[in-house]
């Protein structure tokens, strides 16, 4: 099925031409180019519970900001950060305490979606259908970010949001091969969390995407940036370690995403 767009709300100009041209992209693929081009992988872990990799090109500079988990009303979430650029990508892993128990059509990832945060259903999605590690995905803009959906494992959900500063060739590469390896083995749904009351009236999430970058690479065509867990502000709630990013500035963030949630809501 595919997501209708929603018409009473226009997107930026800036947002229109970038996903012109990411269709037309994503539409005609240019293997010819892309022999000429070296790339560098980043390879960002998400805890323990995943891996977040995907490609950009060489020139591309990357750097991890942090990585961090928390409740949601209905779940937990795991989340990451990268800077390409300058431009931020956020990674939110979602681990619903009601986990889908098959892969979900469009309208159902569009449902998790605004489950984690009701402020999302302002999103203006593009029809254009668009697969990511073989999985259908939604995608569409909100505000100032691009933001993709998908199912990176039957149980989860994850929530991509992209800055609309980031450039067509970036946006074109790390949408292309975007994956999220999801550990079978992990979970930081605990037990007894969902059974126990203990995800029972969490508030709703706070929509703030965070970031994870950290390089290093290897003399090959092509090269790997691989972010290690020393190179990303951490927040581990079970260990009660303290954060090594800036609290502070998290939580301005965090806040001004909700403020943003809030004025959708309102409007």
């Amino acid at each position: 099925m595919r997501i209708a767009v929603t018409s009473c709300r226009s997107a930026s100009t800036g947002l229109k031409v970038l996903f012109g041209c990411l269709i037309l992209s994503l539409l005609a693929c240019q293997p010819a180019a892309a022999q000429n081009e070296t790339f560098t992988p980043v390879v960002a872990p998400l805890m323990d519970y995943a891996e977040l990799s995907f490609v950009v090109p060489s020139e591309v500079t990357s750097e991890g900001e942090s990585r961090f988990e928390d409740n949601y009303s209905v779940g937990r979430y795991v989340a990451a950060s990268i800077l390409l650029n300058g431009s931020r990508v956020y990674t939110f892993l979602l681990y619903p305490c009601d986990a889908p128990e098959t892969w979900l059509d469009a309208f159902g990832v569009k449902a998790a979606v605004e489950t984690f945060n009701t402020g999302l259903n302002r999103t203006i999605y593009s029809p254009t259908p668009l697969n990511i590690s073989s999985q259908p995905a939604i995608w569409g803009e909100l505000e100032n970010q691009i933001l993709v959906a998908y199912q990176p494992s039957v149980e989860t959900v994850s929530i991509t949001f992209i800055d609309e500063n980031i450039t067509e060739s970036v946006l074109e590469y790390l949408l292309g091969s975007l994956q999220i390896n999801v550990s079978e083995s992990a979970s930081p749904l605990w037990p007894g969390y969902c059974t126990g009351g203990e995800g029972e009236g969490a508030a709703e999430a706070e929509v703030q995407p965070e970031q994870t970058g950290g390089m290093e690479t290897e003399q090959t065509n092509v090269t790997e940036q691989t972010v290690e867990p020393e190179e990303i502000a951490e927040t581990n709630q079970s260990e009660g370690t303290a954060p090594e990013f800036n609290k502070e500035q998290v939580e301005a963030d965090l806040k001004a995403i909700e403020e943003r949630m809030e004025a959708l809501k309102r409007w």
